[in-house]
């Protein structure tokens, strides 16, 4: 029994959960906000960060991934940008996703199927425990 369907944003849900996963590294968010001002090579980034050059790859790997930056091969260097494009069209997804939540906390919310069948949790192949016990407070213990 399906009583519940999510509909996610036009952004592929895998890649919005990559471009958040990339986002949460305090490394990853100062790589990007070196190349938010300019271009930079593999050393700048290493000087600048101060963490090793397999240790940056790794971070640079996992924000080309994401589509945060870009990178380009001139003669035997390569530089690293920012990828612009790949950030607006986050940034309005993300947008688009937080006003779905605003509108949200602004109307009442329609009261869970719960409270119109007691039997639910049962009906869904739950515990009725699943529903009677507060899960935040029993994770917590």
């Amino acid at each position: 029994m399906r009583v519940y369907s999510l509909k996610y944003l036009n952004m592929k849900e895998d890649t919005m959960l990559n471009i958040l996963k990339a986002l949460g590294d305090s490394h990853r968010q100062n790589i990007l906000t070196l190349l938010a001002s300019q271009e930079m090579g593999a050393c700048e980034i290493i000087h600048a960060i101060g963490l090793s050059q397999p240790a940056i790859s790794h971070h640079l790997k996992i924000l080309k991934q994401a589509g945060l930056i870009d990178s380009k091969k001139e003669g035997k260097n390569v530089f690293y940008t920012l990828n612009k494009d790949g950030l607006k069209e986050f940034l309005n997804q993300m947008n688009q996703f937080l006003d779905k939540l605003s509108c949200f906390s602004c109307s009442t919310p329609k009261p869970s199927l719960l409270r119109q069948n007691p039997n639910l949790c049962k009906e869904l192949g739950y515990e009725p425990e699943v529903c009677e016990t507060d899960i935040l407070e029993r994770n917590n213990r």
